[in-house]
């Protein structure tokens, strides 16, 4: 086959070469040039950043009969022969893991090199052998004859044992800047003959986070294509997310546009965009943004809870979910508190009312609304949860309350079922429950239809209770102001002030919910 790939076309074949890990380079050819060399070696650090490439260039390097400016001569013996040469042995440690495979490189090493001073070994992702190869490994990597050179690579140095650490020199490659990468992908794209907008480039640097064999794996796939590249070919391809699009995203935020907000949230989500690429780049532009406010000395608290909260994503499920949600929460409202964007219908209220309680029930997020309950509220439902709390009332609140998400769930109303699926009961007085739940965006949701869960409790099991819902943290910490305060204070009653109006409750609960009553048994 005569087409190489171009990260095996441009693997860089000397030490000038190399780039992005000048550090190394420097040691690695010092080393060679004062002949102390080492006699076991292991390079760490992420993907494509150049470990296995910097390991045949020192072995090229150490071998080669007459270096020319430290570089390999290309011309003696060993070079010419150097991608056949039995003294180099290449071996994968992932799928040559146990004891017969160290045994084996054991007896081999007692063979004296064919024609080269060294015999090099190259064990790529070494941190997959099992124990018992390790074990049987350690002394050979102690002392090994003086011909032998072992040069170990990994990407997960935290699996390799500390006794194979202590017996080698150890080098940390980091991950390439962006800069260097654009700079070699430009030659590389002028070599290729290769048509690509700027920003495409700059696009697929970031894109590869460091590794520069990624890089060019993406190059290669797009310079397939018989056109030029741009940046609509990678939203295309990858389901890259472009700098205007994240900052039309906050523009419509900061405006209170909440419906083109989640218009451009579910574009990404259709356009195969994972979550996690999202949320980088959300919080890139954040972080830009408090950079800046800190420096002219503006408030950033808004900011600052967002980022948090935007954070707090990366290892849950559901992220799409959660990031409406989550900017849901944060924005901004007009005097009336509701959010009134260029495309929402400004007259039919009731209408408006009865489209926003769908996207409770479908999305899992509602547009603030008039019943939205305060901090006040909270506090006074947080305190009469703990008035004669009762476990026998929550044993048997718990009961129905797993029949309402059990009956959501036969409806295939999936993802509000998981939210209260999600949370755990906690507290049940005669007029209120406290519930927890892991993340504090839930809470927040569930907060926002307790009305209507209260409602609905009414309705399926005759039972008259106000329900609030606590992120875990928040509930562990008035937990414990209970436990220190129940001794010097008695908790009493507080009645707490309408908030909704009966009917709209009542329609929003079965717009939520439906209106068919559950039989408990």
């Amino acid at each position: 086959m005569d087409y190489k790939v171009l990260y095996r076309k441009y693997r860089p074949k000397n030490f000038s070469k190399l780039v992005g890990q000048d550090n190394i380079k420097e040691i690695l050819l010092n080393s060679i040039v004062n002949k102390k060399l080492s006699h076991a070696y292991i390079f760490t650090g992420p993907r494509g950043t150049g470990k296995t490439s910097t390991a045949k260039i020192f072995a090229k390097t150490v071998n080669c009969e007459n270096l020319i400016d430290n570089n390999p001569c290309e011309k003696c013996a060993f070079c010419l022969s150097f991608n056949d040469s039995p003294d180099i042995i290449e071996i994968d440690a992932a799928s040559n893991n146990g004891v017969d495979e160290i045994r084996e490189i054991r007896e081999n090493i007692k063979i004296l090199p064919s024609y080269a001073k060294y015999k090099i070994y190259i064990i790529d992702e070494v941190h997959m052998l099992s124990a018992s190869a390790w074990n049987a490994f350690l002394k050979t990597l102690e002392e090994p004859p003086k011909h032998v050179i072992f040069i170990l690579a990994t990407t997960e140095i935290q699996k390799v044992p500390i006794t194979v650490l202590s017996r080698c020199q150890r080098f940390d490659f980091q991950r390439i800047s962006d800069e260097i990468i654009t700079d070699l992908l430009k030659k590389i794209i002028q070599n290729e003959k290769i048509s690509i907008e700027e920003e495409a480039i700059n696009e697929i640097a970031k894109m590869s986070d460091g590794g520069l064999r990624d890089a060019l794996s993406i190059l290669d796939q797009l310079s397939k294509l018989n056109e030029k590249i741009t940046i609509e070919t990678l939203k295309n391809t990858y389901g890259v997310i472009t700098n205007k699009e994240i900052t039309d995203l906050f523009n419509n935020y900061h405006n209170n546009k909440l419906i083109e907000v989640l218009k451009q949230v579910d574009t990404f989500r259709n356009s195969g965009v994972e979550a996690n690429i999202l949320i980088t780049k959300m919080l890139e532009y954040l972080l830009n943004q408090l950079i800046e406010n800190k420096i002219n000395k503006i408030n950033s608290s808004e900011l600052e809870n967002l980022i948090t909260d935007l954070e707090n994503c990366y290892q849950k499920n559901n992220k799409y979910i959660l990031i409406k949600a989550i900017l849901l929460k944060n924005i901004k409202i007009n005097n009336e508190n509701s959010i009134i964007s260029e495309e929402t219908p400004k007259k039919e209220p009731k209408e408006e009312q009865k489209e926003n309680t769908k996207i409770i029930s479908r999305e899992i997020i509602s547009v603030p609304k008039k019943d939205q309950i305060t901090d006040e509220i909270i506090n006074i439902r947080i305190n009469n949860s703990f008035v004669d709390a009762n476990l026998n009332l929550k044993r048997e609140f718990t009961k129905n309350w797993q029949c309402l998400v059990d009956n959501l769930i036969k409806k295939e109303e999936y993802k509000l079922g998981s939210l209260l699926k999600d949370t755990t009961v906690e507290v049940v007085s005669p007029t209120n429950v406290l519930l927890s739940t892991e993340s504090y965006s839930n809470s927040i949701l569930i907060n926002s239809i307790s009305n209507e869960i209260s409602l609905n409790l009414k309705k399926q099991f005759d039972i008259s209770i106000k329900v609030i819902c606590l992120d875990k943290n928040c509930w562990l910490e008035e937990k414990n102001n209970y436990i220190k305060n129940k001794k010097l204070k008695k908790y009493e009653f507080i009645t707490e002030p309408e908030s909704i109006l009966e009917n709209e409750a009542i329609n929003s609960a079965e717009s939520i919910f439906g209106d068919e009553l559950v039989e408990v048994n």
